[in-house]
């Protein structure tokens, strides 16, 4: 064995590093590497994947019981006194000298999965209770503060539990094995698309007040007719998934009614062009000019194209996807 190579392994120690294994789903039973493996193991550990050691013994670092160890112990001897090669012999030695190592940070991932099991146990009345408040209250402006302060709660139990779960090694995250916390995060959602739900209903009034108010204004937009009442879709805005909003018609009444817009212009037609793109300029004193190119596809508008101050580009990124959508919603209130 290369002096370089022995030096690292009496450094790290095989066994030391082998109990700092991410927890993986737990096997049938351990398997013990052979001397060829425990040797080659220890030669690759620095930079060597987690999961590549953790599938070298087949349990996780809390599975390991008082026979496993011992049968790991027995195996180093084995190998100590089978090897020729004196490097190896030591390194072996010195490697079987870590067992207490192994067996404390054994006990301490116990205690910590201990902890965590405990922990998500005691939290699960808590998330259920806030569950339950949240399906029963309005979602009114009252209440709103109550969900924000509901929404809060949650965060902080599953940032708790999460510490806990890394500490204990778990590999699961708390996302996918705590119906408690799953239920919590469902209330919420259906508490935030019914708040959504009355804005949209909102402004569907504020734009036919709008329109009536500003009916020449509109006209003389000269919307093409068959895109006036197609719904323009909010795409991906809602957890990836999109989200019929308003019509062109109520948008735009919307964009006359806010004092923060000065003009609104809009092109369409242009020869060479597709005659299914339409562009909409959005003039904001003191902000950026907006500016919008929709494609009619059927009974629905889709935001291809979004920029500022001329620069009208693609939405090819889920960044632009979520700048574009923003800016959509900005342009029709009277502060964004």
């Amino acid at each position: 064995m290369a002096p370089g190579l022995s030096s690292l392994l009496r450094r790290t120690g095989l066994l030391l590093a082998l109990s700092t294994l991410p927890v993986q789903e737990a096997a049938a039973e351990l398997r013990v590497p052979s001397c060829a493996e425990f040797v080659d193991f220890g030669q690759k550990w620095v930079g060597l994947d987690e999961r590549v050691a953790a599938e070298t013994l087949g349990l996780p670092l809390y599975a390991l019981t008082d026979a496993d160890i011992a049968l790991l112990a027995k195996s180093l001897r084995d190998c100590a006194s089978a090897t020729q090669n004196a490097d190896e012999r030591k390194l072996l030695q010195e490697d079987l000298q870590q067992i207490p190592v192994l067996r404390a940070a054994r006990d301490r991932v116990q205690r910590a999965l201990a902890d965590f099991t405990a922990a998500k146990a005691k939290s699960e009345r808590r998330l259920q209770q806030i569950a339950a408040q949240l399906d029963s209250s309005d979602a009114s402006p009252a209440s709103r503060s109550a969900v924000e302060d509901a929404e809060a709660t949650v965060s902080a139990i599953a940032f708790e539990l999460e510490q806990k779960r890394l500490r204990a090694q778990v590999a699961r995250p708390l996302a996918e094995d705590d119906p408690a916390y799953g239920a919590a995060l469902a209330a919420l959602g259906r508490k935030h698309r019914a708040y959504a739900a009355q804005a949209q209903a909102q402004l569907v009034t504020d734009a036919a007040a709008a329109l009536a108010r500003h009916r020449g204004e509109f006209d003389r937009l000269a919307l093409p007719p068959e895109a006036q009442g197609a719904t323009i879709i909010l795409q991906g805005i809602d957890a990836g998934s999109d989200v019929r909003w308003l019509t062109l018609r109520q948008w735009a009444a919307l964009l006359l009614s806010n004092a923060g817009n000065t003009s609104v212009t809009v092109r369409h037609g242009l020869p060479g062009g597709d005659p299914s793109l339409l562009e909409i300029e959005v003039v904001r004193p003191g902000y950026s000019t907006a500016e919008f190119g929709f494609r009619l596809a059927g009974g629905n508008l889709l935001l291809v194209r979004s920029g500022v101050d001329g620069h009208l580009d693609g939405i090819d990124t889920p960044a632009r996807r979520d700048e574009a959508n923003r800016v959509l919603l900005a342009v029709v209130r009277e502060q964004y």
